[in-house]
């Protein structure tokens, strides 16, 4: 089953070693880095598919909420208002070719209409992006500097001047026909539709690397999120959340 994303997205351009462990291929800390080879300040994405990368009709993406109200980006965006909608990183391309976008979702006054989709400006000093990182075709990572998460508008509502250090996500693909974006798999036990995922919290204060695994099966195993690793790694000496 294929859920509809209702988001009439306006674009606005802003602009290792391997090993193997319980079945897939992990990325160990480098000397003198934190988890998932985040550097200070940066948080760390590993995104595992079923089978390789289908850039031709699909985007991978992660959503989180930084606003701090602890509410998981859902597929059922009419219903909520895409209700925990802040910022997504998005890998999207071509058959032969992908690349990686930091997003912030910017909200309208009036929550029922879709929010814009504001491709934010990124150096390759706070993006970095592997296509292929686990050589199989099936994982993609990214390292992201969490200071480009302040974003560049004031969405209503809008975040405070740094992130909620309570973060909570989903992680989606999608797929974009005639202007109208669909959803074919999400973290929750429906995929595209009900049950939801239920994030847990994410303490961006303290370091760590932890994996959460897929539970939906769609007929295409190239939509098929199998797991998605987090590591994040604290610019300041790490401090527990509330």
């Amino acid at each position: 089953m294929i859920r509809r994303l209702s988001f009439g997205f306006v674009v606005v351009l802003v602009t290792a070693f391997i090993v193997v462990a319980c079945g897939r291929q992990v990325t160990p800390n480098p000397p003198g880095l934190g988890p998932g080879g985040a550097p200070p300040g940066f948080i760390a994405i590993h995104y595992d598919v079923e089978s390789p990368f289908n850039f031709s009709n699909y985007q991978y993406m992660i959503v989180f909420n930084t606003s701090g109200t602890g509410v998981t980006p859902s597929t059922d965006t009419v219903q909520t208002n895409w209700a925990g909608y802040s910022f997504a990183l998005v890998s999207l391309g071509t058959a032969g070719t992908s690349y990686a976008e930091a997003v912030q979702f910017v909200r309208n006054q009036n929550p029922h209409i879709p929010p814009s989709w504001l491709k934010l400006g990124t150096t390759p000093g706070q993006l970095t992006y592997n296509p292929n990182s686990n050589g199989q075709g099936t994982e993609f990572s990214m390292i992201a500097q969490k200071a480009i998460f302040k974003g560049v508008a004031s969405p209503t509502p809008s975040p405070s001047a740094s992130p909620n250090n309570i973060w909570t996500f989903n992680a989606f693909v999608s797929q974009a026909s005639q202007g109208q974006w669909y959803f074919l798999d999400s973290m929750g036990a429906g995929g595209p539709s009900d049950p939801q995922f239920i994030s847990p919290k994410l303490c961006m204060t303290e370091p760590f690397d932890n994996t959460y695994y897929g539970l939906y099966t769609p007929s295409d195993p190239t939509a098929q999120i199998v797991s998605i690793e987090i590591s994040n790694n604290p610019a300041a000496s790490p401090s527990p959340c509330p």
